[in-house]
């Protein structure tokens, strides 16, 4: 089981998050907003302050969530995870990708993670999951 963690006020993130929802025929994907206290705490147990953690204009991938195996991803390696996890023509992308420096990956990340509010828009509060992807979601209040 891998666990995203995103931000939930960001348009681009958001769309992110609907893109690995339509494309997880395995069932591999849980999802939690960066204000959740799930990230929190999952963030706290990598040494990621909380504080820091916007600031950094990451998304993080939790792999093997909840095991004793489990790994911290962010950055661009969140994409190429992803990718990887759902299997097919997206795994082959990611091996291409993976092929690319990560500190090359890492400023074509950052360089859209900058910009992303004036891409895709910002959300005042979290958008509620819709009740067929409810399940998907952790940390979710009513």
């Amino acid at each position: 089981m891998m666990l995203f963690l995103y931000d939930g006020l960001c348009g681009f993130c958001h769309r992110s998050v609907q893109w690995l929802l339509r494309h997880d025929g395995t069932d591999r994907f849980r999802f939690a907003a960066q204000q959740s206290d799930v990230a929190g705490e999952v963030l706290l147990r990598h040494g990621v302050n909380r504080d820091d953690m916007l600031k950094n204009n990451s998304v993080y991938l939790i792999t093997d969530w909840g095991t004793d195996a489990e790994r911290l991803f962010q950055r661009s390696d969140v994409t190429v995870r992803s990718l990887f996890a759902l299997g097919g023509f997206w795994k082959v992308l990611g091996y291409g990708l993976r092929v690319v420096p990560r500190f090359i990956r890492d400023a074509g990340y950052t360089l859209v993670a900058r910009n992303r509010f004036r891409i895709a828009g910002r959300f005042d509060t979290c958008p509620i999951p819709a009740p067929n992807e409810r399940a998907k979601f952790v940390g979710v209040r009513d």
